[in-house]
C-alpha cells in the first residue's frame, strides 16, 4: 500500500465514523504526533484544526498543567511515567472509550492499561510505544560492541549528543548496574551523577528535540548517541550508515497516550481527534514520520512496503525485541532525579 493510499484511507475512516465537528483543538505533545501528513485529512474530513505546540522532554507537561495553563491545551500526549501525577492531580479527565471504537483494534497490552485506569475510569488512548536507542555512525564506529560503554570511552571527546532529559540519569543507573533505576537512593542517585560528569567530556550537546540530533548527524559533528527511532529512520533514508547497540545494561523504553485536558471533552473535536488517531492507516501514517511502535495491532497492514521494510530493520516487528526494555515507570523522588541532571548540565567540563 502506497503513503498516497493510506492517507486517502485515513479520509474515508473520518468520513464515515462521525458527523463533521469542526473546531479546533490545542495539543502540547511530541515533534511528529501533529505532522501535517496525517493532520491535514484530518481536518479535511472533519473540519476540525489542530494548533500543536511541541515538546522536549515529558516534565514540559507537568509543568504547563500543573502551573494552571491547562486552558491553552485541549490535549497531551505524557509518557506512562508521569500519567499519574496529572491523574492526581486533577489535570486530565476520564476519556469515554465509547466514542472511540478505533481502540478495539489494539494490541492486548494498550487496552485499559494499568497505568491509565483510576477504578473503573480509563484516563488515557494508547498511542505510541519507543526504544532509547543507542546509536553510532557506522563509518566511524565499526564494531559498536554491545554496550554503553562507548557513550564514555576515551577517544570520543566532543563526539556524542545525549537527550536533554531524565532519561540519561536512568541510563546512568542501568550503566552502573543497579537493579531498578527508577527508584535509586540517594547514594545511588550521587554515583550516577559522578558517572554523567564523567562522560560530560566526550558531549558535543545534550539534544533537545530529534531535528537537532538529527542536524549534529548530518553535519557530521557527532558519532553516537541516544536516539528516537524517528532519527535512525532519518538517517537511513539519507542513505547513512548507522549502527545499533544493544546494549547488555538495558535501554530504556516509553509508551505514550494522549489525555484529555480537564474540561476539554465536551469539545468534540478532541474525541474525533482520539479515535482518529486510534486506528491502524493513522497509526501507519504515524509510523512513515516517527518510526515508532503504535497500539493497534493491524498497523502493518497498512504500512508501504519500504515502512514495511524499516519496521523490520527497527526490530519492531520482532516481539522478542522489547524483552530487554527498561520501561518507563513513575519516579516518586523525581525533584531529586531532575536535580542531579541540572547539576549535571550546570557543571563544566
Amino acid at each position: 500500500m502506497t503513503k498516497l493510499h493510506i492517507l486517502g484511507g485515513l479520509g474515508l475512516i473520518m468520513a464515515a465514523g462521525t458527523a463533521t465537528a469542526e473546531g479546533e483543538i490545542s495539543l502540547l505533545t511530541w515533534e511528529g504526533y501533529a505532522d501535517d501528513s496525517f493532520v491535514a485529512p484530518f481536518t479535511e474530513a472533519t473540519g476540525c484544526t489542530v494548533s500543536p505546540k511541541y515538546i522536549g522532554s515529558g516534565d514540559e507537561i507537568i509543568t504547563a498543567l500543573l502551573a494552571g495553563r491547562g486552558d491553552d491545551y485541549d490535549l497531551v500526549s505524557p509518557s506512562s511515567d508521569i500519567v499519574d501525577r496529572l491523574i492526581d492531580a486533577g489535570k486530565v479527565e476520564p476519556v469515554d472509550m465509547s466514542r472511540v471504537p478505533n481502540a478495539e483494534g489494539f494490541f492486548g497490552a494498550f487496552k485499559n492499561p494499568d497505568y491509565l485506569m483510576r477504578g473503573d475510569d480509563v484516563y488515557g488512548v494508547p498511542y505510541s510505544y519507543g526504544i532509547i536507542r543507542i546509536i553510532a555512525d557506522g563509518a566511524q564506529v565499526t564494531e559498536p560492541g554491545a554496550s554503553i560503554d562507548l557513550l564514555w570511552s576515551d577517544g570520543m571527546e566532543g563526539q556524542v549528543a545525549i537527550w536533554d532529559d531524565i532519561e540519561a540519569v536512568y541510563m546512568a543507573g542501568r550503566y552502573l548496574g543497579f537493579d531498578n533505576v527508577y527508584e535509586m537512593s540517594d547514594e545511588e542517585l550521587a554515583q550516577a551523577r559522578d558517572a554523567l560528569l564523567r562522560m560530560k567530556p566526550n558531549v558535543r550537546k545534550y539534544w533537545f528535540t530529534a531535528g537537532e540530533l538529527d542536524t549534529l548527524y548530518q553535519q557530521n559533528e557527532i558519532v553516537a548517541s541516544n536516539a528516537w527511532e524517528s532519527t535512525m529512520i532519518e538517517l537511513i533514508r539519507a542513505g547513512r550508515n548507522v549502527v545499533e547497540i544493544i546494549p547488555q545494561e538495558g535501554r530504556g523504553g516509553w509508551t505514550d497516550s494522549w489525555l484529555v485536558v480537564e474540561g476539554a471533552g465536551a469539545n468534540d473535536c478532541v474525541y474525533e481527534w482520539l479515535n482518529y488517531t486510534a486506528s491502524a492507516e493513522a497509526h501507519a501514517a504515524g509510523f512513515s514520520v516517527t518510526g515508532f511502535g503504535y497500539a493497534n495491532a493491524n498497523m502493518s497492514e497498512s504500512l508501504s512496503e519500504d515502512d514495511q521494510a524499516l519496521l523490520s530493520q527497527l526490530n519492531m516487528d520482532n516481539p522478542n525485541a522489547l524483552d530487554d526494555v527498561d520501561w518507563w515507570q513513575p519516579v516518586n523522588n523525581r525533584g531529586a532525579y531532575l536535580e542531579i541532571w541540572n547539576q549535571v548540565k550546570a557543571a563544566s567540563n
